[in-house]
């Protein structure tokens, strides 16, 4: 059997992906670290996009659990992580985001469109509620359904709907309900009301829900409480709401700028309702959440760990100082696995992912490769300096180019004479000063690139899972653009070949792709036209002095470093710089400073996966640049005023790299 296609072709699986699908592609990796969301208790899910939130989201669904029992594979969660029915709403296919299409003056003063979309809300989760327990009934198996105890049959239902319908909650607009099917067809069509006046179907909001409008979360409550309490469920089952892509809400204020922060501040007053009955999942990315909203028609704010428990899975992710402790290899490797078992690839008992990337060309490799065709382009002689000293360099680049631009850096960053006058033997003290030396590489192959005309090469396992920054839908990215790269290659894969093996060649083209993508990607989100100018302002500077540096003194200076105090007072640069972090365009660290004045510092680099566009190294080493406030809001204004430099360093003696290639020189 011959497999052409690409097993990574569809990235975004989360928000598509069949239930069927989901069983075979969710990677259970994560779930060590975020038992808090399958236990009572408010949970905010954050992260950029891309860091797995509706995933994690997706195994809460009924359907979810369905499909493991009907492909007879175990639920990943056991014991009392699995003891709860979830409901819950999608805010994009649900079309809540519609309220975006209603004018506001409409309203007249009093401008109550949030309430009505608080309304909508109620209204669609507990329909999902009924939604969620008829599926489980019909769609479990009998034993299953005894495990959770759940009782359905037409006695209690109606039970239930009638003390639900009778509920002060919904000001008596269920009047008259006596029957389980009548409430629920009169709760969809309380939906469909409100779907039909957001599409301009109807002029006006039907009378009946005018004046029968419910307070957010107090119908929900209210569904799950009476779950226990008429014996649907028992006391030890917890109901779990799901409320998916709330950052949609961010866009609906930046739409209806009247309404400020209001519509996110109706959900967070069902977070602050604290109700025993329920606990509330909220997925969201990071520039959507906040704890300073208020509650919608109050002055409290959401607070963490009062109201709702944080799980942020960009930190979670994040690679930290100790890699032992990073948790995003396992997860990535597991995601690589099932991709490639879904797309009928033999699999081993070994590392996949490591196995098909290989760990990439060696530093002193890449270097061989950059300068392959002029080695006497890698270092740049002083005339001053003596000719046997130069003649040395000249045939050490012939031999082992990065030893001979570390050589040259040793002797600018020495000045010492004996230095250029002896000519030193192996091991040369360059390489056998092993943390000197691994603080330059990156910054060394880079130049070489340059000065030889070359892109660099970043290839192998290490480079992927770095580029990726701990997002698996970069990681899934590039994989997705080093599978095609490869297709284009060699366009038959045979299903009985031994696991993948992937040309570094190959790999290299297939992340320059996604890196100018990702890159391209960035002007998408709201100010992403600003975000972008800004990276490319800073980075082109970075470039500038990164190149310019001959003596490697500074080989850290790919990110950039701030004054906590002067930070702190800056509200503008702040604020920008808050949420290029929040839209996953920065990374920020605290930064143990060097200085004498031991103030406290800051320091923000770029996302990985950025690095090939720019052709910065994306490991960080040594210290970044230290750089004022002022400094920074330059950058920024002359972001917003649309003032960007040329995006590649070119110094006197480089051409462009689009020269480079027309002429056929780049691998």
């Amino acid at each position: 059997m011959e497999i052409d296609f690409n097993p990574f072709n569809e990235l975004y699986v989360g928000e598509t992906v069949s239930s069927p699908d989901f069983v075979d592609l969710f990677s259970p990796a994560l779930l060590p670290t975020t038992g808090a969301l399958f236990l009572p208790g408010n949970v905010v899910l954050k992260g950029v996009q891309g860091s797995g939130k509706s995933m994690l989201l997706n195994l809460l669904k009924p359907e979810v659990r369905i499909a493991y029992e009907q492909k007879a594979k175990p639920f990943p969660l056991r014991g009392r992580y699995a003891r709860f029915i979830s409901a819950g709403i999608n805010l994009t296919t649900s079309n809540a985001i519609a309220f975006g299409q209603r004018s506001v003056d409409e309203w007249g003063e009093e401008k109550i469109l949030p309430i009505y979309f608080g309304d909508f809300l109620n209204c669609w989760v507990v329909f999902d509620i009924l939604q969620s327990i008829e599926s489980l009934r019909d769609g479990l198996s009998k034993a299953s359904v005894r495990s959770i105890e759940l009782r359905t049959d037409r006695e209690i239902l109606n039970t239930y709907a009638q003390r639900l319908a009778r509920s002060e909650c919904w000001f008596g607009y269920f009047e008259g309900i006596g029957t389980y099917r009548d409430f629920r067809r009169h709760l969809e069509s309380r939906i469909n009301a409100y779907l039909s006046f957001l599409n301009f179907n109807v002029g006006s909001i039907a009378e009946g829900i005018k004046k029968t409008k419910t307070l957010i979360g107090e119908p929900v409550a209210r569904a799950a409480e009476l779950l226990k309490t008429t014996g649907i469920i028992p006391e030890s089952v917890h109901v779990l709401v799901r409320i998916d892509q709330h950052e949609e809400l961010f866009r609906l204020e930046a739409k209806q700028k009247e309404y400020g922060l209001a519509y996110r501040s109706v959900v967070n007053k069902a977070l602050g309702l604290r109700s025993p009955h329920v606990s509330y999942r909220i997925g969201t990315r990071g520039y959507s959440w906040t704890d300073i909203i208020e509650f919608y028609g109050t002055s409290a704010v959401v607070e963490r760990d009062r109201n709702y428990k944080l799980i942020d899975l960009d930190e979670m992710l994040r690679r930290k100082e100790n890699p032992k402790t990073w948790i995003f290899p396992a997860f990535a490797e597991d995601v690589f696995k099932r991709r490639l078992r879904v797309a009928s690839y033999q699999l081993s008992k070994e590392k996949e992912l490591l196995k098909a990337f290989g760990k990439g060309p060696s530093p002193d490799e890449r270097a061989q490769t950059y300068c392959r065709n002029a080695p006497v382009r890698v270092v740049k002689l002083e005339t001053m300096w003596p000719k046997p000293w130069n003649s040395f360099l000249e045939s050490l680049a012939r031999e082992n180019p990065l030893s001979a631009r570390l050589g040259e850096a040793w002797a600018r960053q020495k000045r010492k004479t004996n230095i250029v006058n002896e000519i030193p033997s192996k091991p040369y003290p360059w390489d056998e000063h092993k943390y000197w030396r691994k603080e330059r590489v990156e910054a060394a192959l880079m130049q070489i690139a340059g000065r030889c005309f070359q892109r660099m090469i970043w290839a192998g396992t290490d480079d992927v899972l770095q580029l990726s920054g701990g997002n698996i839908l970069i990681f899934v990215s590039l994989c997705q653009h080093i599978w095609t790269a490869w297709l284009r290659t060699e366009p038959k894969l045979m299903n009985d070949a031994p696991s993948p093996i992937v040309p570094y060649q190959i790999q290299a083209v297939g992340i320059q792709e996604t890196s100018t993508l990702w890159f391209e990607k960035v002007s998408e989100e709201p100010g992403g036209n600003t975000r972008q100018r800004f990276i490319t302002r800073v980075a082109t500077l970075m470039q500038r002095n990164m190149h310019e540096d001959l003596p490697l003194s500074y080989p850290g200076h790919n990110g950039f470093s701030l004054n906590i105090e002067e930070y702190d007072n800056a509200s503008d640069v702040r604020s920008f710089l808050q949420e290029a972090v929040a839209y996953g365009v920065l990374l920020d660290f605290p930064h143990t400073t060097k200085s004498r004045d031991r103030k406290p510092r800051r320091k923000w680099y770029f996302n990985p996966i950025f690095s090939p566009h720019f052709r910065l190294p994306h490991i960080h080493t040594k210290e970044p640049i230290y750089v004022t406030v002022g400094e920074v809001r330059k950058w920024i204004r002359d972001a917003q005023e649309g003032l960007i430099a040329t995006t590649a360093f070119v110094d006197e003696e480089m051409k462009s790299v689009s020269e480079v290639a027309a002429q056929g020189d780049l691998f």
